[in-house]
């Protein structure tokens, strides 16, 4: 009996800290910046330059697009519904980027929350995997 006591105070010990930590976080020098990006984790995937990247906005298609001159990186958002105020959740059909290994990933029908609106810039955030980015839709 002692025995299963100890088992099981050492499974609440490992395992209740785990159910309490949140998928990821962002911090708030993601909602500063208005620059249109996309940053999964650690890693930024693409940020927006003038001088060497493009981005669009399909109204028809609720679809976003950020990449590079030679579309050596990118990211392409399609969502189901268009944001129109903080804290909305919005499923993003599709969700295709360029990682660092050079293959596409693939995400679809996830959840996005809509953490900050100001003026046409949009700040999404994916808390499963940390994905954040900042679109303009106009």
């Amino acid at each position: 009996m002692k025995r299963i006591k100890i088992l099981v105070a050492s499974f609440v010990l490992l395992v209740a800290p785990q159910a309490c930590v949140e998928h990821g976080t962002y911090t708030p020098e993601f909602l500063t910046d208005a620059t249109l990006r996309m940053a999964v984790g650690k890693n930024d995937i693409i940020t927006y330059n003038p001088l060497t990247c493009q981005y669009a906005w399909n109204s028809d298609n609720l679809e976003f697009r950020l990449h590079t001159d030679n579309m050596s990186d990118y990211f392409i958002l399609r969502l189901q519904a268009e944001p129109t105020e903080e804290e909305q959740l919005v499923t993003a059909g599709l969700l295709r980027w360029t990682s660092p290994t050079g293959a596409d990933e693939v995400r679809k029908n996830i959840v996005l929350e809509v953490v900050k609106i100001e003026d046409d810039v949009i700040w999404l955030w994916y808390s499963r995997e940390s994905i954040k980015m900042t679109v303009r839709f106009r």
